[in-house]
């Protein structure tokens, strides 16, 4: 009889003991699920694992502005996972994209990748990053920004996460639309935009150098022919048909090219100039109004001299209405990609994740001003906590997505902005271009 009753005590003892074990474990799916949908980190009480060691090359790292918050967000990551060391390798802008794949070549791949969305096409159709749907969950994909997700994606599959996105707004500059007798407002329409502009144009400095009214970046440069498509979106165009084929050879796109010309032929805009020329230009004093992501802001500060006084100079808004009626913009971001090589994948993929929650975001926001793609967290009060804040939340969730990720996508930006400057710097026909444009491209984006 002992011995019976022993026996089903045990069995007793057992089966609470597995019950146990099957509610801890559903008991912490529905955290990890919850935590993915919120945007929240985890709690840093997990026992350490082996120790990973993971290579992050990135060009944040080597920037004034950005370093200290990626050293404070790895310390704060280490207190989650102490097994888990990030090793730097610090990367600069121009040079990321190269000398990654070269260390690809030699299957030195590091295992985070940072990239921007006008050369991330090139690694997405490669073989040295992997996609990262598995990796992340759909609870954690679903709750990123749609067009962030198209931007970052390749036949279906997620290849990238973007991690720190920025709209194109309007900043205009309040000291000069005083100077030139107008309202201090932001121009509601590319009409208005134009006026204003040329009445800016009008004014000197005080030494005589020219001050323009609106500035483009039309120097020949991938970025800058990525950034054209907010022209052509915003006039009504397209690079595609109605059929997805590759058509820009539209009245659209040769009323996009003859803006950019006018610009440059009524001296609104500097002819030739890179996107870094047209920050010092408004920083100084030069420009009236162009068109940026966040990172004007600390620009302006610091080549202003200013510091945080020169805010008060300038004021930022939506970009403005044209042909569409509505206000047109395009999102690029900062993305971080898993190598296909790495021996380390879902400690890689569970660093972005952190990186892109809730405690980490907000700290980069607070030090840079960068913005969330979670659509959990873009409503939350640290990223509407200032007007510059919500105009750029809400010209985010409106902005229209890049093109779908092509092999030949990068090349054809860099088409773009060599018909831009066509238009702009050599003054060709921009109907001839749209047309020589247009024969490029279908070759390049089969």
């Amino acid at each position: 009889m002992k011995k019976v009753l022993s026996i089903g005590m045990i069995a007793v003892m057992l089966l609470m003991l597995l019950a146990g074990c099957g509610s801890g474990k559903e008991a912490g799916t529905d955290q990890t699920s919850q935590q993915e949908k919120t945007g929240e980190s985890a709690a840093p009480n997990a026992e350490p694992g082996e120790p990973v060691t993971l290579t992050f090359a990135s060009w944040s790292i080597t920037e004034e502005a950005t370093k200290d918050a990626l050293e404070q967000m790895v310390e704060m990551y280490k207190q989650i996972k102490p097994n888990v060391t990030i090793e730097f390798i610090g990367i600069p802008f121009g040079d990321i994209k190269q000398q990654t794949f070269v260390m690809a070549s030699s299957n030195n791949t590091p295992d985070i990748i940072q990239t921007f969305s006008a050369t991330f096409p090139t690694y997405a159709t490669s073989d040295i990053i992997m996609p990262l749907n598995d990796l992340l969950g759909q609870d954690y994909i679903d709750d990123l920004m749609p067009s962030m997700v198209a931007d970052y994606s390749y036949n279906g599959q997620l290849m990238g996460v973007p991690w720190a996105p920025s709209p194109y707004v309007l900043y205009y500059n309040k000291e000069l639309f005083k100077q030139a007798g107008l309202e201090d407002r932001p121009p509601a329409t590319y009409d208005e935009m134009i006026e204003m502009a040329k009445a800016i144009s009008q004014l000197k400095t005080d030494s005589g150098e020219p001050i323009y009214g609106f500035g483009e970046a039309t120097d020949k440069l991938p970025i800058n022919g990525m950034i054209s498509l907010r022209n052509i979106y915003s006039f009504g165009g397209s690079i595609f048909d109605e059929k997805g084929q590759v058509n820009v050879n539209t009245p659209q796109v040769v009323e996009t090219l003859q803006f950019y010309q006018d610009l440059v032929n009524n001296n609104i805009s500097p002819q030739g100039a890179k996107l870094k020329d047209l920050r010092n230009l408004f920083s100084i004093g030069r420009l009236g109004m162009y068109m940026d992501g966040y990172y004007g802001k600390a620009v302006f500060r610091s080549l202003s001299g200013k510091g945080e006084e020169f805010d008060k100079e300038w004021g930022v808004a939506l970009v403005p209405k044209n042909k569409t009626d509505q206000s047109v913009s395009i999102a690029e971001a900062h993305g971080l990609v898993v190598a296909a090589d790495s021996k380390h994948k879902q400690e890689a993929a569970d660093f972005i994740k952190f990186l892109t929650d809730k405690d980490a975001i907000s700290l980069y926001h607070q030090k840079s001003d960068v913005l969330t793609s979670r659509i959990s967290l873009s409503e939350s009060p640290e990223f509407n906590a200032s007007e510059f804040d919500k105009v750029l939340i809400e010209q985010l969730q409106t902005a229209k997505s890049l093109p779908a990720n092509n092999p030949g996508l990068e090349q054809a930006y860099l088409d773009m902005s060599e018909a831009v400057q066509r238009v702009s710097v050599a003054k060709e026909d921009p109907a001839k271009v749209a047309a020589d444009l247009n024969a490029k491209l279908q070759q390049i984006l089969k």
